[in-house]
């Protein structure tokens, strides 16, 4: 189980400028909406309050160290780590994408020779495969099981063999931060295993989620990468972490993320990237730690209220949701024309609504030369998903008019 984020930890007083003043209480989203007709936005970011993130950065203030592993990103890196338990390492990078590159350099060295493939889903962000391409290896595509949009342990068996000694490593996806199925992980490691390469996760809005055997994502043993953006439910600003239990592993990415210098030094041993984070982003990150566990009970609680009111509507959700930490509320319209008609029907009803992931990677212009085989599962969820407004407050009519809109779609 992941550790309490609240730790004997002695933090300074607020400074002179807001000591002696009285916080508000946190407002609600929807006291801030005019009335009924004012438009759900799709997401309400809610970063940590600023009297919270000041108080851990007078540590940086303190101590006049700002960067490069200053007091407040050594205590979150130390934090995060014991929540995620199980000698898991925590390694703060400036932001999810530059901490996939850095995690893939250091999993799996220099592209060099044939192996240059890394296989990877394409239903996910492009991030997931540009990252691919900037750290100098080449994604190929896999399709997805149709439950939980994570990648089909049958089509990551049939690509390793097919690519064989060519495959440098496989990127796979905790989608929209929902864990996997413990037995899905397990055969994802076994076939790495027999061929011989590494298997990292690209768990970017899943900081905080549980698999289904109450374990956190981040500490199950493998090389996982979350991203703190501001609209991820771990809403620092900007920045990310690569979580791994590998101690070789983790000395490569710390050099990585410093332009590759050997610590104490200032040489450069290998090819290397400024990709720190900055004290004020761990500063909040410590603020955020406090209360991500409050913040994941809060969309949970949430997305259950607008799944019972969507209950009799022909819409599917993704298996296992019901761990995740519910960045956006994600559902499965019925048909492709339904879905179509919930875009159109949306800005009547004043809801703002996106499609998760449409077009999805493989077919959209940066990544269209990619490898892939057949992807039926993939390409049916790019034309039937629908990502409908989460956060850690919503309007109280939200559960009335997100239902009605999903109604008049199927009508």
């Amino acid at each position: 189980m992941a550790r309490s984020a609240t730790r004997p930890v002695t933090v300074p007083a607020p400074a002179r400028a807001i000591s002696g003043a009285t916080r508000a209480p946190a407002t609600p989203a929807s006291s801030l909406r005019p009335g009924p007709k004012a438009v759900i936005r799709l997401q309400h970011p809610e970063p940590p309050d600023p009297q919270d993130i000041f108080r851990y950065y007078e540590l940086a203030r303190e101590a006049g160290f700002y960067s490069n592993g200053g007091p407040c990103a050594t205590l979150l890196s130390e934090h995060l780590g014991y929540y995620l338990g199980s000698d898991t390492i925590a390694i703060l990078v400036g932001n999810c994408t530059v901490g996939l590159m850095v995690a893939l350099r250091g999993a799996c060295g220099l592209p060099a020779g044939r192996r240059r493939r890394i296989i990877t889903p394409s239903y996910t962000f492009t991030a997931t495969a540009c990252a691919i391409s900037w750290a100098g290896f080449e994604p190929v595509f896999v399709d997805v099981e149709p439950d939980g949009w994570h990648i089909d342990p049958a089509a990551l068996d049939e690509a390793l063999d097919h690519y064989g000694d060519t495959v440098a490593g496989v990127l796979a996806c905790a989608t929209f931060g929902t864990p996997p199925a413990s037995v899905q992980r397990s055969a994802w490691r076994s076939a790495c295993e027999r061929h011989g390469v590494p298997l990292l996760v690209d768990s970017a809005p899943g900081f905080g989620a549980t698999d289904d055997q109450g374990r956190p994502l981040g500490g199950l043993g493998d090389t996982e990468i979350f991203s703190f953006h501001a609209t991820k439910p771990f809403a620092v600003g900007e920045g990310g972490l690569i979580a791994t239990r590998d101690p070789e592993l983790a000395a490569r990415v710390n050099r990585l993320i410093n332009f590759g210098l050997e610590p104490g030094s200032r040489v450069s041993v290998e090819i290397g990237i400024n990709a720190k984070m900055s004290e004020l982003h761990a500063a909040a990150g410590l603020a955020m730690l406090d209360r991500i566990d409050d913040v994941v009970s809060r969309r949970r609680l949430n997305a259950q209220r607008l799944h019972d009111a969507i209950a009799e509507l022909p819409y599917g959700l993704q298996a296992g949701s019901d761990r995740s930490t519910w960045q956006i509320f994600h559902v499965l319209a019925p048909t492709p024309e339904i879905r179509e008609r919930c875009l159109e029907l949306a800005p009547q009803h004043g809801i703002e609504v996106r499609t998760m992931h449409a077009p999805v990677v493989h077919l959209q212009p940066a990544h269209a030369g990619a490898e892939h085989g057949p992807l039926p599962v993939t390409e049916s969820l790019g034309q039937r998903a629908l990502a409908l407004p989460m956060a850690n407050h919503l309007p109280e009519d939200a559960y009335e008019r997100i239902p009605a809109l999903l109604r008049a779609a199927c009508a």
